[in-house]
């Protein structure tokens, strides 16, 4: 193909100048008679008839000659007579252009113009033939008929100026390698059909497949420099190769122009139409596998994780990211088609300091992909090695993940036993509630909770969206009539008392929610936020004692006694609840702090300098600790 366009690139080049030239003439001699003069003894007189304009410019162009309802001509004598208006009213009448068959006759004359031995006569006839055209002027002379040809320059039929402009324009543009400009400029002509009858028209046609022909070599070319380029990154190439792509496409879509009446199966199109659409085909196929490496590349340092003994700080920033992106999918929404997820302006802002959002957003990404196709949520190896690398986590993070995953490959046991897991450790509670919805979850699908149940309480919730609180209150009721040991329709109706001001309902709802459900996490908090509230600390520590008999030894749930017990004064038995909550996990500051406290009230000073010490070693910038800290060393001073 190269060959074949460099061959028609020359053949134009050698056309162009040819196309603007034609023999013609604007001003032809018409004999009118034979004799003249006294008794017919003088010589035959003739006329010149020239192409001219109504206001009679000197320079003719298609603009001036083609404009108006007429087409001007001059008419002057040639010889020693001169035009009178025995002329005007004898011969005028008779003269006429001829073209094809049809004949047009003189509609306007002006005054005869005399000047020296000269005189002029402006005539118009209408434009009943074409000037582009050869025509005839014709006159009866005696008994036959004078006959003159009149062939009109191409510079001054309608339409020149505009082929010329745009013509010109497009091969200026095709010499300077801008081929899609030259593209619109050769539409431009063609798409005005009147312009058909310049020679340029259909070389507009031809000059046109040639930009497009060009264009497409260029896009290869820049194709293959693409590929074979080894300094430039995945993410450059795949710039360079959707732009390309983009280009290939354009040849597909734009070189076939019904609109222009150039169909897809025009034969001349055909060769370059099959050899896009190839290309298309393959820079696609290229792409994806160049996305497959990016997104390979992007991921495949979360996948392995840590591989030194020291953790990278953005392998921990990343599985925690993923940690609260995977817990916030709302999983009761089974109509959806896509996963969604959602994180803290903080996190976010971390993951675009530290160039990590791509990364992150390619793992969402392939995550959802996976799921579609029912594959398993993450690759195997990524948990397995996350698992290896968990104790190195402030925060059950592997738990997290394996319950997301497990619930969606089905494994309901699974993500059950890693949400008691987070339970254990979390001391986190946005992560604790997160897992608590999706235990539910798991538990209406096992139990199989009557649907009316269900009904009442998705119309409850959405009652209580359109701030319709009676309504919502009323669904609630008739989900905990239908399933009175329906745990989440009691929960709800909680919640909403709660919101609108009324704890002593909310608490009991809460209590009810308990008493059929012993492992309810977020009504235990709930039930924990009122009572610390109002320093009411005898049910609260009665509640969470209740909890633990119960089986939840759960890091909040001990660290949550730990501050009832330390509000009553009881500070020895708050010692033991933060104990057994720094056994499940040490790495809670606020845990430390407490502990710290109730040391310092027991007068343990010792004690509670080394659980300071411990929070600030966790988090060096933690103030409460700090200032704890500061305030032990003033008391101890005074002693």
């Amino acid at each position: 193909m190269k060959k074949r366009l460099l061959t028609i690139f020359f053949l134009y080049l050698s056309l162009f100048t040819n196309l603007w030239t034609q023999p013609s003439s604007d001003q032809v001699k018409l004999k009118i008679a034979e004799k003249s003069g006294f008794l017919g003894m003088g010589k035959p007189r003739w006329i010149t008839l020239s192409l001219s304009t109504s206001t009679k410019d000197r320079d003719l162009n298609s603009e001036n000659v083609n404009s108006g309802p007429l087409y001007y001509f001059i008419i002057q004598n040639d010889g020693d007579w001169k035009l009178d208006e025995d002329f005007k009213n004898e011969n005028l009448p008779r003269l006429k252009i001829m073209q094809d068959s049809s004949a047009t006759s003189v509609q306007y004359s002006d005054a005869i113009m005399t000047e020296s031995e000269n005189s002029s006569l402006l005539v118009g006839f209408p434009k009943t033939f074409a000037i582009y055209r050869p025509f005839f002027f014709t006159i009866p002379v005696g008994d036959t008929v004078s006959k003159i040809e009149m062939t009109v320059p191409m510079s001054l039929w309608p339409g020149f100026s505009q082929i010329t402009q745009y013509y010109r324009e497009g091969e200026n543009a095709f010499q300077a390698g801008e081929f899609k400009t030259a593209v619109l400029s050769f539409n431009t002509i063609i798409k005005d059909y009147n312009l058909n009858i310049f020679p340029a028209y259909e070389e507009s046609k031809r000059k046109r497949l040639a930009a497009f022909e060009q264009f497409y070599l260029y896009t290869t070319n820049s194709f293959s420099n693409t590929l074979n380029n080894t300094s430039i990154d995945l993410n450059r190439k795949i710039d360079s190769v959707v732009d390309i792509i983009s280009r290939f496409q354009y040849v597909e879509d734009s070189l076939p122009a019904p609109s222009l009446g150039i169909a897809a199966t025009d034969p001349s199109l055909i060769p370059l139409l099959d050899e896009a659409k190839s290309s298309l085909n393959r820079s696609t196929f290229v792409l994806d596998s160049l996305h497959d490496a990016l997104d390979d590349l992007n991921v495949r340092w979360i996948i392995t994780g840590s591989t030194g003994d020291k953790m990278d700080f953005r392998y921990r920033y990343m599985i925690e990211t993923l940690a609260y992106a995977f817990s916030s999918i709302p999983f009761f929404d089974s109509s959806t088609s896509k996963l969604t997820f959602s994180i803290s302006d903080d996190l976010s802002a971390r993951l675009k300091k530290y160039n990590l959002d791509q990364s992150y957003e390619t793992f969402l990404r392939l995550a959802n992909k996976r799921w579609k196709t029912k594959q398993t949520l993450f690759p195997p190896d990524f948990l397995n090695n996350l698992e290896r690398d968990s104790s190195q986590f402030a925060l059950p993070f592997f738990d997290v993940l394996k319950a997301v995953a497990d619930f969606y490959n089905t494994d309901f046991a699974g993500s059950t036993l890693s949400i008691f897991q987070v339970f254990r450790r979390s001391y986190d509670h946005e992560l604790a509630g997160r897992l608590d919805e999706l235990r539910i979850l798991i538990e209406t699908k096992e139990r199989k909770v009557p649907p009316d149940a269900l009904q009442h309480l998705s119309d409850g919730i959405a009652a209580e969206q359109r701030g319709e609180t009676d309504s919502a209150a009323e669904h609630y009721r008739d989900a905990m009539l239908i399933a009175g040991d329906y745990a989440p329709a009691a929960f709800a109706l909680g919640k909403l008392y709660e919101r609108t001001g009324d704890s002593y309902k909310a608490n009991n709802f809460f209590q009810k929610a308990i008493s059929t459900d012993s492992v309810y996490y977020s009504a235990y908090r709930f039930l924990y936020l009122n009572y610390i509230r109002t320093a009411n600390f005898k049910p609260m520590i009665d509640l969470l004692s209740a909890a633990i008999a119960h089986g939840n030894d759960f890091f909040n749930i001990h660290y949550y006694l730990g501050i009832a017990y330390n509000g009553a004064g009881l500070s020895d038995e708050a010692v033991k609840q933060y104990d057994r909550a720094l056994e499940l996990n040490p790495n809670s500051v606020d845990a430390n702090i407490q502990e710290g406290i109730a040391y310092q009230n027991m007068k343990s000073y010792t004690k509670a300098r080394e659980y300071y010490t411990r929070a600030i070693q966790i988090d060096p910038e933690n103030q409460a600790a700090t200032d704890n800290l500061k305030r032990l060393d003033e008391l101890q001073k005074k002693f």
